[in-house]
């Protein structure tokens, strides 16, 4: 099927602009719907993060009251008691002059005692109320304490109809079924008649026994405050849920409340479908949410919805909060056109204008089809008029494109050429010499010259219309020519013999050639014919001389042969030295293509002639590349005055030159190293014509030599770190040994003082800086490589999320991306020292974020390979890897190989004593792994930690008791410090323990066999002169094999320590510890 060029360009040029404008306003508008669509799922996203971190930071001050009170409750630095009272209520008067949003904070007893301080206004505005019930011997007693807003006493009554009941109240059945800090369901507050939250948490004393319930009262009324400030589009809403259906916040807070009206009658919060506004209410319903078992809704993710009023299209999303104790879910609607009506106002324009565009094109497009096609039609017209052997008509053929006016000047002037040559070819054929003809395939002449007329005896006219058989010979020669004709397609010098009148045979050259219809089925046959008598005549005459020539020359032949033969052995001789030389060729060939040793040969201006296998391997081209091609430009730039000396050497002295080191480029830009000799290549005569050279690939070897370099360096680096490492372990050791002469007196101080003792917080301020002498004590035996403490298969996991967490929740403004595996493997560690590893990477990360930035951390499990440990001095294996990365300012190249050393440290004098990364080195490399970094100025910086991975499964740490618990055993005491020897025989004995004392190993040996009664524990020092902790036990357990021994050291957990515990030694301790740790230890062995 054939087209039209006008229907062609018409469709094509309408399919390109009307398709062309379809496809642009459907994938427009589609993907500006869905652009529409995610930009109001990310406004409303953004409103509901906003609405939950304002509630997190209202509500998060009442926990860290209600966790305070509890400590101070359950370490009776405060109490409900009579004799506390006054202190207890000034503590709460202070915790609601800080957090104005705490409506009221009180303490519920096991007996039904309650201590209730909230604020009131009955006599004072802004003023406070205390409420005070007692029951004691069977009696109750409700004492109201009324003061104003400076908290001085303003009334103070008795209320003998008071009955409330903490026991009976929601929030005490709660925390005491949970035993934790627990939130209730907002409701609306009695007094102040405002939404409000409770959080409450039992408080237990050293033996378990409850001692109160402590209840924190939170106005969340400001939630509706700063839900009605947000800015959500022109009429957008937000508002947040109870799982339960509650409206917890609302812009308008008076429809949040349904009930008695009344001051003093029962009011409650409204529910979502009950609250008094139709697109909130809606919003929540197109969202569609389920109900759980219990009645409450459910909702794991943020979920939208679109929904219409009054002919308009809404969004609707809500999403769940973060924090498991507060099930609430904030809501956010707002209008599609608030946001979008600019948008489709554009999109709208934007169609209409592409519209008009496409129909202006249109116009252009058949104004410029009808230009190329109307001239184009004449040029059919005139092919049409040629075709017809009219040359003579014109067609208006003008055209202002090049290429149609430049076909039709083209196809005038083939016109004009046509006419040409047909009257060109006329006169040739009416004076040719050589007969052309024409002739049917049945032997008919169709056509021939008037030239028949010279050389036959027969005329034009006379001959056209009869058939060329009559005139062969015979009949046979005739087919023999068709059949000639018909396969080859043409004849060429074929020779007929025809006949004249008189029937004498004339010889003639034919060159035809057949010509075919449509089909390919023979018409006729046209051509020229030559009359060849007189030649064939000749040739005759020719065979009759040659035939005699041949005589002749068959009587000089035989006097040749004798010379031939002669010259034949000659040259098989020949034959067979090349041969040889061909052979002695291939064979250095083999040889060349087969070492390893690269081999090359260039002419006298550097460009390759010949190359083995070997260089072109090196190289990465083949050999067709590499010859001709210049050697100096796979030559670095660097090595090429090595070259030209080499090269000078060899044409000044005549002799093999070399080895140097040249540095070559192979193909892609990759660098080798090539050790290269050479030597001149001369030619038959003796000059020099070029250079031969054998090169050896030192790439690896030089590699090799660089990477032990780099271990020697590293191993000096090592063993200069450990030296300094072993000087601050001693020095740690004895620093820790006055720490613990320190603790154990302040210890006693604290037992001997009572909470409101003026000199209860001195005590304590000097029992905080043993802490922190402590803690860099620690750092430096972290960075000793000293030992650990006490080891157990973990899951670093856990260690990462809880010590972020709490870094996170002191430092704000570091962003915390974690992406932690659950299927960690085990690691056997010291967990207190990797906490400690990893809060120094925090704050050096902090630090070099300025307080700002975003801190990444990654756990996952690796396997290493030995190409990497062996630098780092490991095993190959299965490790697991933690990352800490930062986007802070990265280290500086001059400073990267001091980063580990310890007391080196680029912060100002007083902001860091250079030990963090330090000890973080000596604790990684003591657990057996691989701490390292990477770091570019202002990419940030990050720390890769390596940990060998085990097999057992992670224990589960239990948190430590907060009080000591007395005892009774008999304890002895070893110890070469007299004063810690005094402290701990202060401290255990305030505890109810006996204690026995030695200054040494052998005092210890003797108390230990001359002892009256059962010794239940040993607390030995590990480090003693003469007789050290070692020896001590071995001799103790000859008196007693069931002797339990707690090992105590300045040091942390060493080789020694660590074979002593493998001898049958129950635990170890670190100086200094307080009356707690060693409480929790005793009790820990001796409860067994």
């Amino acid at each position: 099927m054939k087209f039209s060029i006008r229907s062609a360009l018409i469709i094509g040029f309408l399919g390109l602009i009307w398709g062309t404008y379809a496809i642009t306003t459907s994938t427009t508008f589609i993907s500006s719907q869905r652009v529409l669509r995610d930009h109001a799922r990310d406004i409303m996203e953004n409103i509901a993060e906003l609405a939950m971190e304002q509630s997190q930071n209202h509500l998060a001050h009442a926990h860290g009251a209600a966790a305070l009170t509890r400590r101070l409750l359950s370490a009776e630095v405060v109490s409900s008691n009579e004799k506390y009272q006054q202190t207890l209520e000034r503590y709460f008067l202070d915790q609601l002059a800080i957090y104005p949003h705490f409506a009221g904070i009180y303490i519920g007893k096991p007996n039904g005692d309650f201590f209730y301080v909230s604020r009131h206004t009955r006599y004072a505005a802004g003023g406070f109320r205390t409420k005070i019930i007692q029951n004691e011997n069977g009696g109750r007693h409700t004492q109201l304490i009324w003061r104003d807003e400076q908290m001085r006493l303003v009334a103070d009554e008795i209320d003998p109809e008071d009955t409330y009941d903490p026991r009976q109240r929601p929030w005490y059945q709660k925390a005491l079924k949970q035993r934790s800090i627990v939130w209730t369901d907002p409701y609306v507050f009695f007094t102040s008649r405002k939404p409000g939250i409770t959080i409450a948490g039992p408080a237990y004393d050293g033996s378990g026994t409850l001692k109160g319930i402590v209840g924190v009262d939170i106005e969340i009324d400001q939630l509706s405050v700063f839900i009605g400030n947000l800015k959500i589009g022109k009429n957008g809403r937000a508002f947040m849920i109870n799982n339960n259906g509650d409206v917890v916040a609302f812009s308008e807070m008076e429809k949040m409340q349904t009930g008695d009206s009344t001051a003093t009658g029962p009011i409650r919060l409204a529910q979502i479908e009950e609250i008094d506004d139709v697109l909130s209410k809606k919003a929540f319903k197109a969202v569609n949410l389920q109900k759980r078992d219990d009645g409450r809704f459910q909702l794991n993710a943020p979920r939208f919805a679109r929904f219409e009023h009054n002919g308009r299209q809404h969004h609707a999303m809500l999403t769940p909060f973060s924090i498991e104790q507060w099930p609430w879910i904030v809501g956010v609607h707002l209008p599609e056109d608030d946001y979008l009506g600019s948008l489709k106002q554009n999109r709208q324009f934007n169609i209409l204008l592409t519209l008009g565009i496409s129909a202006v094109a249109t116009v252009l497009a058949l104004l410029l089809a009808a230009s190329i096609i109307r001239p184009i039609a004449n040029l059919a017209r005139e092919a049409l008029a040629v075709k017809n052997d009219d040359l003579d008509t014109r067609f208006a053929i003008e055209s202002r494109y090049t290429e149609i006016q430049d076909t039709a000047n083209s196809f005038i002037r083939m016109k004009y050429a046509i006419r040409e040559s047909q009257e060109k070819y006329r006169g040739i054929f009416e004076n040719i010499q050589d007969v052309y003809y024409e002739t049917a395939m049945d032997g008919k002449i169709l056509e021939i010259s008037p030239s028949v007329e010279k050389i036959t005896p027969y005329t034009r006219d006379g001959l056209i219309g009869k058939n060329v058989s009559e005139f062969y010979i015979t009949p046979e020669s005739r087919s023999k020519m068709i059949d000639t004709v018909t396969q080859d397609g043409r004849l060429s010098d074929y020779e007929i013999v025809l006949k004249d009148p008189e029937g004498h045979p004339i010889y003639y050259s034919l060159n035809s050639t057949l010509t075919t219809d449509e089909d390919g089925v023979p018409v006729k046959i046209i051509g020229s014919m030559r009359d060849i008598t007189g030649r064939k005549k000749a040739e005759q005459q020719l065979t009759t001389y040659r035939e005699q020539l041949e005589d002749l020359v068959a009587e000089r032949t035989a006097d040749l042969e004798t010379t031939n033969q002669q010259l034949l052995e000659e040259i098989e001789q020949r034959r067979q030295t090349e041969s040889a030389l061909s052979r002695s060729e291939e064979k250095y060939r083999d040889i060349l293509e087969s070492i390893d040793e690269g081999y090359l040969e260039t002419d006298l201006r550097g460009n390759l002639t010949f190359t083995n296998n070997a260089v072109s391997r090196t190289l990465g081209r083949s050999h067709d590349e590499l010859h001709g091609m210049n050697f100096k430009k796979l030559v670095e730039r660097s090595s090429r005055r090595p070259l030209w000396q080499m090269v000078a050497g060899i044409l000044r002295e005549d002799r093999v030159s070399g080895p140097i080191l040249v540095k070559i480029i192979c193909k892609g830009g990759s660098r080798r190293f090539i050790e290269l000799s050479g030597s001149a290549l001369r030619h038959a005569d003796g000059q020099i014509g070029g250079f031969r050279c054998v090169g050896r690939d030192v790439t690896e070897r030089l590699k090799a030599e660089l990477e032990r370099k780099e271990l020697e360096a590293h191993l000096q680096q090592t063993q200069r770190m450990e030296a300094i490492g072993t000087l601050a372990g001693g020095v740690a050791h004895d620093f820790n040994n006055l720490l613990m002469g320190i603790q154990g007196n302040t210890t006693l101080l604290l037992m001997s003082l009572s909470a409101a003792d003026p000199c209860y917080q001195n005590v304590k301020s000097i029992e905080q800086c043993v802490h922190s002498g402590a803690n860099l004590t620690r750092q430096l035996l972290g960075y000793a490589r000293g030992g650990k403490y006490m080891v157990k298969p973990s899951d670093v996991s856990d260690i990462v999320d809880k010590t972020s967490s709490l870094f996170g929740r002191t430092h704000k403004k570091t962003r915390i991306v974690s992406q932690l595996a659950a299927d960690v493997w085990s690691v056997n560690i010291d967990r207190s020292q990797i906490e400690q590893v990893l809060v120094n990477l925090y704050l050096n990360a902090w630090q070099a974020m300025d307080g700002a930035g975003t801190l990444f951390l990654r756990t996952e499990n690796v396997h290493l390979e030995e190409a990497f440990v062996k630098k780092h001095q490991a095993r190959p294996g299965k490790y697991v890897r933690i990352t800490v990365q930062d986007t802070g300012s990265g280290i500086r190249a001059s400073i990267r190989n001091r980063v580990f050393e310890p007391f080196f440290t680029t912060k100002p004098m007083g902001r860091g004593t250079g030990l963090g990364l330090a000890s973080a080195f000596g604790i990684i490399k003591n657990h057996d792994g691989i701490i390292c970094f990477d770091s570019e100025p202002g990419n940030g910086t990050t720390f890769s930690i390596y940990l060998p991975a085990v097999d057992a499964p992670a224990t589960v740490e239990k948190p430590a008791e907060e009080q000591w618990t007395a005892g009774h055993e008999t304890v002895l005491v070893v110890d070469d410090e007299p004063y810690i020897l005094d402290a701990c025989e202060a401290m255990l004995t305030g505890m109810g323990y006996r204690v026995l004392t030695a200054g040494s190993g052998a005092d210890a040996v003797e108390v230990f066999s001359n002892r009256n009664e059962p010794i239940d524990l040993v607390i030995l020092d590990v480090v003693m002169p003469e007789m050290d902790g070692r020896e001590t036990f071995r001799r103790l357990q000859k008196i007693d094999p069931e002797v339990k021994v707690v090992l105590s050291s300045g040091y942390s957990l060493e080789d020694m320590a660590e074979e002593m515990l493998s001898m049958g030694c129950e635990s170890f301790i670190q100086k200094p510890f307080d009356q707690h740790q060693i409480s929790r230890k005793i009790r820990e062995l001796l409860g067994k």
